[in-house]
């Protein structure tokens, strides 16, 4: 049984998430289509400089796969958890007002920024899925469970780093400009752009232990291949999620109590 006081709190989150969604979007002249507009420029810069010019091939047991696929298999999902951790990061500081005058559970508002960032990216997602699957003309349970699960590793990843770093930057603001080149640095060392056969063996070591590499990979290897993902890749996202989440749930417990003297 879930205790009606909690029941009650998360009754908040989707009118949080709906509000989220709409001031994205809030001035802009052709509001939602922003959701498509931004990530198929960067998606065809990608594929121009990485498919085009320096003419990258996917190696696919039996010839070469094609780049794009393996291009938007790992790019749709970075961009929904890079963008859910930035704007998580910053969820606390950016509502300051609302935890200064009212009480309320300010874990929900990083929360609700997490999940309003998988649903803008997660259409483009959907769309890609949908196309690619009925272009290949196959797709298994095995497959629709897998993604099922990786989606869910990656929310539940996205809301603990979120939490961490919510918390940390009430008291230290300085994180919100180290976080971007953090993750730019963590985007080019995932395999996202390259495959992981690419990378030479002395460099591949690093680029393993990248918690972000097991989640595109666990992505390629159900989308392209249809297969499940790599024992090692779901042990590697089982720990960091649970490291995580344990991690932010404790450090925001504790530093929460001083948001509002603070902000």
């Amino acid at each position: 049984m879930v205790p009606e006081k909690i029941k009650k709190l998360y009754k908040l989150l989707p009118p949080l998430v709906v509000r989220d969604i709409k001031e994205k979007y809030a001035g802009s002249s052709i509001g939602v289509f922003w959701t498509f507009i931004q990530p198929l420029l960067v998606i065809l810069l990608f594929w121009l400089v990485f498919s085009k010019i320096m003419k990258i091939r996917i190696p696919a047991g039996t010839g070469d796969f094609p780049y794009l696929p393996f291009l938007l298999s790992g790019l749709l999902p970075w961009f929904a958890l890079s963008d859910g951790i930035t704007r998580g990061a910053s969820s606390i500081v950016d509502r300051a007002y609302i935890i200064k005058k009212v009480y309320f559970p300010p874990e929900l508002l990083t929360v609700s920024v997490v999940i309003s960032s998988l649903i803008h990216h997660g259409v483009g997602f959907l769309i890609f899925l949908t196309a690619y699957f009925i272009i290949t003309g196959s797709i298994s349970m095995l497959q629709i469970t897998f993604l099922i699960i990786l989606l869910g590793v990656q929310f539940l990843l996205t809301v603990g780093l979120a939490l961490i770093l919510a918390s940390l930057v009430v008291y230290i603001r300085d994180i919100l400009q180290i976080l971007g080149v953090v993750l730019q640095a963590l985007f080019y060392l995932s395999t996202i752009l390259y495959p992981i056969s690419a990378v030479p063996e002395t460099l591949r070591k690093i680029i393993v232990v990248n918690p972000f590499t097991a989640l595109i990979e666990g992505y390629h290897q159900v989308i392209l291949y249809g297969k499940a993902p790599e024992l090692f890749h779901l042990i590697s996202l089982g720990v960091a999620v649970a490291v995580s989440l344990f991690a932010g749930r404790m450090l925001f417990r504790r530093l929460k109590q001083g948001f509002a003297d603070v902000l």
